[in-house]
């Protein structure tokens, strides 16, 4: 998700392809790797591989959620009832299942973190979730009992009367309800009747072979970490009411007029936006109610998104890797917004063709204006922010013009959309290690135009070398600010690693961790072991130095003589940066330099060479994160 407007809209770097690695492989690199006991000790039991492959004993369970659910909009009641299935396919008894309850972050004296803008921090008294009734198996249990129930702040640990055998399955009935919140953070009401409805239900909480039950506290900080389970979901709302979700509705015939289908059917057959919903479409209030129904397999999450007034439009893009169904929901209000369809083509696009050249995982997909700020990612869904020229001059002192609009929302969009690869796709733990989708979205903006200067919107230097810029495998959730490392630092740790393999390289081996885990939950380990395997290459001085070692982005030029130019590696990162020289006669080069030259050295010098000796030169490292820029550039002084 973007962490604030302007601040990844608008950073959007050309990247150039640089120098190909170095080294040989070593079979135990990974060993070389700091490794914390539980880590090691799934090594030790072997469900995981130090050669990055899915291990024999690797295991992952899920769950089959069958969920009524039913909505007013005018109240913002969400009543439902869910009956889940849960496989254990882990080699051991459970004894006890923890479910996942994300509202009661609304609850009085929740701990919650930064992601609440000011004018958006509760100020009323919520419940949360209500749960009603729940049990196991038929076995009723009081959630509110200590002796069978421990309650994590945004979870409840359910002891079982008779443990869940290996191979084996028990059966969750729950009824909840909960009012959806005025407050919107990544979920919640955008005006009286339209709502963004995420992190809805009560979910069985992942267990994995590396921490057991995942117990983290939903603070609006931390965002995904979820099995690959099936959804049944049964949605009921007034029928002037249109419902926009992870995948299209099974029952396409019972919630849309025969004019709406037509539409939706030309729609598919075009690549130009097709309105299928307009403003005197619209319908007037009713009573009645229409049920939505969607049936996925192998989806992480369900959300979905309704309003009784927003305008719809769609189109599909087709090429030789994928075909998919796209759709743009919005207030008329915001009529720019219909500058987002083309943006999700050129997304797509990019993708397929650019990086990380693999089909997109979704068929249907959706970009809802529902955000005040920035953009959200959910399963085939985005729920974007809306901007206008007045907006971005506001958050960057430059006037915008409509192409630089469309640059925005295509910023925004490509952000977004790659989450349905990194980490729907790809099961991360982005609780715990945001920077493995964060970063590599932020690093997808820098292969799109720059169009103007974002220095200002950049982190103060200082930030960057200070003492809160922990190594990255600091998990997300214990860091408080750990944005700068899962963005930023993220971004440049990737960007980096795509100069010190070169291009072809960096696609195969990313293709292979993509064939080898997706569907799964792969660890920072397993993609360091990845690389190394397809790469045939030790990458592990890098992937130290990135993921664990502390130091900070700071390059430094010492001296420009005759035609060398002497650069000093002061905060001990390994990043990739490109030398930008402008000669006195005004020509100009740039070179991209591989992180290669810090493998054994702090001191790397550049050889220019053309015969026009430089009067400017600087140093551009990625998205301009240099925690003291001023040492960053030279310029020759003229003699008085």
């Amino acid at each position: 998700m973007r962490k604030s407007a302007m601040r990844y809209i608008l950073l959007i770097i050309v990247l150039t392809i640089g120098k190909p690695g170095i080294a040989q492989t070593s079979e135990k690199a990974s060993e070389e790797l700091y490794m914390p006991l539980e880590f090691r000790e799934a090594y030790e039991r072997g469900t995981r591989s130090k050669t990055g492959e899915v291990a024999e004993g690797y295991w992952q369970n899920h769950s089959r959620y069958v969920i009524d659910a039913s909505i007013d909009p005018y109240t913002r009641l969400l009543e439902g009832k869910a009956v889940i299935t849960y496989f254990n396919q882990s080699p051991d008894s459970i004894r006890s299942i923890t479910v996942q309850a994300y509202h009661d972050y609304l609850k009085p004296y929740t701990k919650r973190k930064f992601f609440f803008p000011p004018q958006h921090e509760p100020t009323i008294d919520h419940e949360g979730f209500i749960i009603e009734s729940f049990s196991v198996d038929g076995d009723s249990i009081d959630l509110q009992n200590p002796d069978r129930v421990d309650y994590g702040g945004t979870n409840y640990t359910v002891r079982l009367n008779n443990p869940l055998p290996s191979q084996d399955s028990l059966e969750v009935k729950v009824k909840w309800n909960y009012t959806i919140p005025m407050e919107f953070t990544r979920s919640g009401a955008i005006d009286s009747t339209s709502m963004f409805v995420a992190y809805w239900y009560p979910e069985i909480a992942v267990k994995d072979d590396i921490h057991g039950w995942d117990k983290s506290v939903y603070d609006t900080a931390t965002e995904f970490y979820h099995d690959f389970s099936e959804y049944e979901v049964s949605l009921s709302v007034p029928d002037n009411f249109l419902v926009w979700a992870s995948a299209a509705p099974e029952n396409p015939q019972e919630v849309y007029n025969d004019q709406t289908l037509k539409r939706l059917k030309l729609a598919k057959k075009s690549t130009k936006a097709v309105k299928i919903i307009t403003e005197a479409d619209l319908k007037p209030r009713s009573s009645t109610k229409t049920t939505w129904k969607y049936k996925v397999r192998d989806f992480p999450d369900f959300a979905f998104a309704l309003s009784d007034h927003f305008v719809w439009e769609s189109s599909t893009y087709k090429d030789d890797k994928a075909e998919v169904f796209a759709h743009v929901a919005y207030p008329p209000a915001h009529e720019n917004y219909e500058l987002v369809m083309p943006t999700i083509h050129q997304s797509l696009d990019l993708f397929h063709n650019t990086l990380p050249k693999y089909p997109f995982p979704y068929k249907n997909f959706v970009i809802f204006n529902g955000n005040h700020i920035g953009g959200m990612e959910f399963p085939g869904m985005a729920n974007n922010a809306f901007y206008d020229p007045e907006i971005i001059e506001q958050y960057s002192g430059i006037p915008a013009s409509k192409e630089d609009l469309e640059r925005v929302y295509l910023g925004l969009s490509v952000h977004e959309m790659v989450h349905m690869y990194f980490p729907f796709m790809m099961g991360f733990n982005e609780k715990n290690y945001a920077w493995m989708d964060e970063g590599f979205a932020d690093f997808m903006d820098s292969f799109l135009e720059q169009f103007w200067p974002v220095s200002a919107l950049m982190p103060n230097p200082a930030t960057l070398g200070s003492i809160s810029r922990t190594p990255l495998m600091v998990t997300s959730r214990e860091h408080e600010g750990s944005w700068i490392n899962s963005y930023d630092i993220g971004a440049a740790m990737y960007y980096s690693l795509y100069n010190l393999l070169g291009e072809e390289t960096f696609i195969d081996a990313l293709h292979g961790f993509i064939e080898e885990w997706k569907y799964k939950h792969p660890t920072p380990y397993d993609m360091v072991n990845m690389f190394n395997r397809e790469t045939n290459e030790d990458l592990t001085w890098f992937f130290n130095n990135w993921l664990f070692d502390w130091g900070y982005i700071d390059l430094e030029i010492l001296s420009v003589e005759d035609r060398e130019i002497k650069v000093r590696n002061n905060g001990g990162k390994a990043v990739s940066f490109k030398v930008v020289i402008i000669s006195k006669n005004g020509e100009e080069s740039t070179e991209v330099i591989s992180p290669a030259v810090w493998k054994d050295s702090s001191i790397y010098v550049h050889d220019f060479s053309s015969q026009n000796k430089p009067s400017k030169v600087s140093l551009e490292v990625p998205l301009k994160g240099d925690a003291v820029p001023a040492n960053d550039h030279w310029e020759k002084q003229e003699a008085k």
